[in-house]
């Protein structure tokens, strides 16, 4: 398999934050409508009619190696991603996609408290800068629903365990099984919100499929970006969906951005990039 060069993967991974970002902006756009619930639950469906269509047109059959790592990967993914729409038709979405892009810093608890990983200076510190950066914006004094804050951080911590499920199933599984294995946890655990669709006009059913068709779109740039990148650099990379979701919400649906809240998200990313770094005690 011919391997990329640097820029080719940087490419990549950008075109897979403007897809995440773009993403976040369409269901906010949709949330004075249709809640969080339903909104994930037409992402679901979109990603697995996308994920059967690619695994056909490829001539890929749908199997699964191990089980464990792929319902693992699927469970948790799927309630992360649940929980990060609910916070962003409670809040805005670069509120929320700050919150559940925090998850490295759960990898690091994790990988700290329960695989018993060496602890390292570099990981202590990011996580104390990135903990103090999301405080920043919890309390940035624009008011923002508890609740969605709090779906936007717990879509967080429960990425952070289906990143390490992920990481094992992606050993065995091809990646659109993988990915497959969310949409079914997905669509099983929203389907009550079904009921939603009665109401779904032009407009509606076309930024529902642009965000599930941007979600879907940006789960396979970021594979394909990340292959031959350092992890690290990657990861650092990967980060600027963050302002970009900011940036755009406040252009495109006048969400707020205030001093702290700018001045938690640059704690965040400095927190996550020590958190990469880990250099040994």
């Amino acid at each position: 398999m011919k391997l990329r060069t640097k820029a080719e993967s940087l490419v990549y991974i950008h075109l897979s934050n403007i897809c995440f970002a773009a993403t976040a902006i369409l269901i906010s756009a949709l949330s004075p409508d249709y809640d969080g619930w339903f909104t994930a639950f037409a992402r679901f469906a979109v990603g697995a009619m996308l994920g059967f269509s690619q695994l056909g047109a490829t001539k890929t059959p749908f199997r699964i190696v191990k089980l464990k790592p792929w319902l693992g990967r699927g469970l948790f993914g799927a309630v992360a991603m649940i929980l990060y729409y609910i916070s962003i038709s409670l809040g805005t979405p670069g509120r929320a996609s700050l919150f559940n892009n925090s998850f490295p810093i759960f990898v690091a608890i994790i990988s700290i408290v329960a695989l018993r990983e060496k602890v390292r200076l570099s990981t202590v510190a990011g996580v104390l800068l990135a903990f103090t950066g999301v405080a920043f914006v919890l309390w940035d004094g624009t008011g923002m629903s508890f609740i969605g804050d709090a779906a936007g951080i717990a879509s967080g911590f429960l990425a952070g365990i289906s990143y390490h499920f992920n990481k094992r199933a992606s050993q065995t599984e091809h990646p659109i099984v993988i990915y497959l294995g969310v949409c079914f946890v997905g669509v099983l655990t929203t389907a009550f919100a079904f009921p939603q669709a009665v109401s779904i006009d032009f407009r509606a059913a076309l930024l529902l499929i642009l965000a599930g068709a941007g979600a879907y779109a940006a789960q396979i740039l970021i594979t394909i970006g990340l292959r031959d990148i350092p992890t690290t650099e990657g990861s650092v990379h990967t980060f600027v969906k963050i302002p970009l979701t900011v940036i755009a919400g406040y252009l495109f649906l006048d969400d707020p951005i205030t001093l702290r809240f700018v001045a938690g998200t640059v704690l965040l990313l400095v927190g996550l990039f020590l958190n990469d770094r880990r250099p040994a005690l």
